[in-house]
């Protein structure tokens, strides 16, 4: 929609751009959505148009005054709030300027120190959606960044007590490093590249520097048509030295960015040798990982993140690889297996299916952009999909039962079912009833039930993958109702959290009587209607099991009293 802007700003010099005069006619980048629900939504255009127009002639102001301190501080936080209350509601023109000139006062030679944080925090802001500006629209030079970061990160001065940099510059610096790197001219590879790699030398510890500045500063989003004369020059694959260095966070990056571009067929086994080797599981009986063995660790984000950008394409070579992988870990899941390589497992258990699911959505339901898209030969299938939750479900359904905890494995079986839900939800829901009629095992209850809530949605969404999963919610309601325990509190509480869960997503109403009245209802359908009706019968046991547990879950005696109302 067309917002008109009818506020009139002074006129400022045409150096600064960020006023213009007259009534004005723009498409806002990104509003707020909810704001139009509030009830005094009708005066907020008119007042964001006016805070805007004050902010852009103010701060074009004192920025021509080199007023930093207080002008533009005040006028930069005035437009952070602008941007919490209003979200991007201005053009694409005064973004571009917004971002430029914060940019020139973030990169400022000599700015004092937390000056310099609230100029990048609000340039974080303006960049943080990025499919609203491409590198078309804007360009920013990556040497001004990338000398502020050596002076705050590298001072020779910061230990003799002349300048004080507070803890947290350098985690803003990086975050504001990775919203500007996608704006980096295409010639600015090149540059990098041939400041960094005289640096890369084992027998300096310079090495370190170069090599954390080309995983934190190369870009790696770039159009289709800079592919081939990029790509094979700015990584150079093929030549020793890179292939060899262990730049986890640079290649998958590159990968996740470059889906179907870059062809990593010829290092995909020694990928997953690499993979296996960093979890440092024992070999052998009773050895255990020497503590300095553990440094060869790699941080397993960027390795979910490297292996899903593999998966897929002809052949799917990476997840053939990636099923030998988890076949040969698989038994240190079992619940008897424990040591401190545990945690890496189960973290990777834990991310790679939720970094899969982002990808599907990012491939099939993600809004156009001008971001380039994955090919279509490179796209993962229901096929895919299906093989990829195989490789997985043995070892997950292992880890349900971990001593330590079983959320790691919950929620990776909630991300799984999300992608297969006939292959995921079947065997959990097997070893769910069987947990339900042993009352002599708590742990195995819990663990089940935890899982369970994970995979609610996917169980009753009306869906063609597993249409019979929603005639199992009044059986496992059912059946749950035992666990309501007040002489075992963990499993009491993991009880209400199942009912309040499956509550939330099925309405207590009885439909018994809607196959009579219509006839559009499919076979499954019926039975569901007439399954309704033992809802009352389930509401009267809950309420029977102990009436001071159900008071301690009040969100569960909400939904068992609109039950009634609605009788």
């Amino acid at each position: 929609a067309t917002v008109r802007c009818g506020a009139r700003v002074d006129t400022a010099p045409d150096s600064a751009g960020l006023s213009e005069t007259g009534p004005l006619y723009f498409i806002p980048q990104k509003e707020i959505v909810y704001n139009g629900l509030l009830p005094y939504s009708d005066r907020l255009d008119r007042e964001a148009t006016e805070l805007l127009a004050e902010i852009k002639a103010n701060l074009c102001r004192a920025v021509l005054l080199r007023e930093l301190w207080p002008g533009v501080a005040f006028w930069s936080r005035k437009l952070f709030s602008f941007l919490k209350l209003y979200g991007r509601r201005f053009s694409k023109e005064d973004h571009i300027l917004f971002i430029k000139l914060l940019y020139e006062l973030v990169t400022l030679p000599n700015l004092e120190p937390h000056m310099m944080q609230s100029y990048a925090r609000l340039l974080i802001q303006l960049l943080k959606k990025k499919e609203l500006l491409s590198r078309d629209d804007l360009q920013l030079p990556w040497r001004p960044l990338c000398d502020l970061y050596e002076r705050a990160l590298y001072s020779k001065t910061e230990h003799l007590g002349l300048i004080w940099f507070p803890n947290s510059l350098d985690h803003i610096l990086k975050a504001l490093i990775k919203s500007c790197r996608l704006y980096f001219p295409a010639s600015s590879t090149k540059e990098m590249l041939d400041e960094w790699r005289p640096l890369l030398c084992v027998f300096d510890v310079v090495m370190q520097k170069a090599i954390s500045n080309m995983e934190l500063f190369l870009p790696t989003i770039m159009p289709p048509e800079e592919h081939s004369q990029v790509l094979s020059s700015k990584y150079s694959l093929s030549e020793p030295e890179l292939t060899q260095l262990h730049l986890v966070n640079l290649f998958a990056r590159l990968a996740n960015d470059n889906i179907g571009y870059v062809d990593w067929t010829p290092y995909i086994p020694t990928i997953f040798t690499r993979i296996l080797r960093s979890l440092n599981l024992p070999v052998g009986v009773s050895q255990m990982v020497s503590p300095r063995y553990l440094t060869n660790s790699y941080d397993i984000g960027y390795l979910v993140l490297w292996v899903t950008a593999l998966l897929g394409g002809p052949g799917n070579p990476a997840q053939k690889e990636l099923t030998c992988l988890f076949n040969s870990i698989a038994s240190f899941y079992h619940p008897s297996n424990h040591g401190r390589w545990q945690s890496r497992l189960m973290r990777l258990l834990q991310r790679l299916p939720a970094s899969v699911v982002r990808r599907v959505h990012r491939e099939r339901h993600a809004a156009p952009s001008w971001i380039t898209l994955v090919p279509e030969h490179q796209r993962l299938t229901d096929a895919d999909l299906q093989e990829f939750t195989r490789s997985l479900i043995g070892a997950a359904l292992l880890a349900m039962f971990s001593k330590t905890d079983s959320t790691d494995a919950a929620y990776a079986l909630q991300n799984l079912a999300l992608l297969t839900q006939e292959l995921v939800i079947p065997p959990v829901l097997e070893k769910t009833y069987a947990a339900m009629e042993t009352l002599t095992e708590p742990h195995t209850l819990t663990a089940t039930l935890s899982c369970m809530i994970g995979m609610a949605r996917s169980l009753v969404s009306p869906n063609n993958h597993y249409p019979e999963g929603r005639a199992h919610v009044l059986p496992l309601l059912m059946g749950s109702l035992p666990g309501v325990d007040p002489n075992d509190f963990s499993k009491c509480m993991i009880t209400f959290q199942f009912i309040t869960t499956f509550t939330t997503l099925v309405p207590l109403v009885d439909c018994s009587s809607a196959p009579c009245q219509r006839t559009d209802l499919t076979e499954i359908e019926k039975d569901l209607c007439f399954a309704s009706a033992e809802f009352e019968d389930f509401v009267v046991q809950f309420l029977d099991r102990n009436a001071i547990t159900v008071i301690l879950h009040l969100n569960v005696l909400c939904y068992i009293f609109s039950f009634f109302v609605k009788q």
